[in-house]
């Protein structure tokens, strides 16, 4: 007896300890769960996977974190029209049906479009079900006020001086003074007559003398407009040639140069004020040469920096297109090549710094657009990293 009860209290024990384990792992996945992208889908084994593009379905889950599913593309006559995991894709629509023809195919990311014969249109009769109706003729005494086309059907309404005939389709036109004929029940009295607008001022005048005005003050726009860019470009070209002039004639160390500029061209010299490397006082070449900064490392320090779920916002920013981007995921199943392929195209899309050099103005850029994705941290490290090092070398 005492056996009995030590075996029941035991069972009892380990069915309470089963419960608590299981709420925990529930709300533990709940959360891990909730924390999965829009483009990605919780597996069920304790992390998120990629979802499939449109018009592929899902053939296999992604086996660990940081790894692909593998999907394959929809069968003939069935779609998928949006990113998912399914298992199966959806069976196209038919065009079966009397007095209905196709609009557009079935293809593996879209459903077939049907419509319907001239002079039918296309009625929904449930969520899955339609057909082609005749349009409605219009009766006696009406006109048409919508055209039958698409989904819409006639629609009819009475001519002018008519009034419609209830219960019928049709209308009757006014013969007495009546509720639907408000027009007859107009009083006999003559109105006074309108006085006509004077011979003086007829109508149009206005807008004739405007049209010539107006393009004549367009014309002289244009020719001050015009004027104004040839003498400041003739300023420009006379400023630049008297810099040169002055720098070819031979001068000594103890010579002052002094140059006049008018207050026109102020602001065309701002370029030779404004230079990022100033010459020193002596003649000595800056020491603005930066430091050469290879690819590779650039991309594998910024892979380990910038989170997974954030890295296909930032290369779309950087300007990589969709196209790019699905073809990277596609030829490599772990994340890491497929972003560092994302990178490698905007680095080659750039210009400066050779094959395998990064110029610091990429990378400049690439900080600037951490930061307006509120990844400041990440920014901050990489420009640690790579460009503080590039300041400190030009001083």
């Amino acid at each position: 007896m005492r056996k009995c009860q030590l075996c029941a209290y035991v069972l009892l024990v380990l069915i309470s300890q089963s419960y608590t384990i299981s709420d925990f792992a529930n709300r533990g996945g709940e959360t891990v769960k909730k924390s999965c992208s829009d483009n990605e889908y919780w597996n069920g084994k304790g992390f998120c996977c990629d979802r499939c593009h449109p018009g592929f379905k899902l053939k296999e889950k992604c086996p660990e974190p940081n790894t692909r599913s593998e999907c394959e593309i929809c069968e003939a006559g069935t779609y998928l029209d949006n990113s998912n995991y399914n298992e199966n894709c959806f069976r196209c629509k038919e065009c079966n049906k009397p007095h209905s023809k196709e609009i557009s195919p079935c293809t593996f990311k879209s459903n077939r479009v049907c419509g319907c014969d001239p002079r039918y249109y296309y009625k929904k009769l449930g969520d899955l079900t339609w057909e082609c109706k005749e349009c409605k003729k219009c009766g006696l005494g009406q006109q048409k006020a919508v055209e039958c086309t698409g989904e819409q059907n006639t629609q009819c309404r009475c001519k002018d001086n008519h009034y419609p005939v209830k219960g019928k389709n049709v209308c009757e036109p006014c013969v007495k003074c009546q509720e639907e004929c408000q027009h007859l029940c107009v009083s006999s009295t003559p109105r006074n007559p309108v006085k006509s607008a004077s011979p003086t001022s007829p109508p149009g005048t206005l807008p004739q003398i405007l049209v010539p005005v107006c393009a004549f003050i367009t014309v002289i726009a244009l020719g001050v407009f015009m004027l104004y860019e040839g003498i400041r470009l003739w300023k420009k070209k006379r400023l630049v040639k008297a810099l040169s002039s002055q720098e070819s004639s031979p001068a000594s160390e103890d010579q002052t140069l002094i140059i006049t500029v008018q207050p026109d061209t102020i602001h065309e010299s701002v370029p030779f004020t404004n230079q990022p490397c100033e010459t020193e006082q002596n003649g000595k070449l800056p020491d603005c040469v930066p430091r050469e900064i290879k690819i590779h490392e650039f991309f594998y320090f910024v892979l380990d920096e910038v989170p997974i779920g954030r890295f296909k916002e930032l290369v779309r920013r950087l300007g990589v297109s969709e196209q790019n981007i699905e073809r990277a995921e596609q030829d490599h199943r772990n994340c890491k090549d497929a972003h560092y392929q994302m990178l490698k195209v905007w680095s080659d899309s750039g210009s400066g710094g050779g094959s395998n050099v990064l110029p610091c103005h990429r990378i400049q850029m690439f900080v600037d657009t951490l930061k307006d994705m509120c990844l400041v941290n990440c920014a901050d490290n990489i420009e640690n990293r790579f460009l503080s090092q590039d300041t400190s070398a030009s001083h």
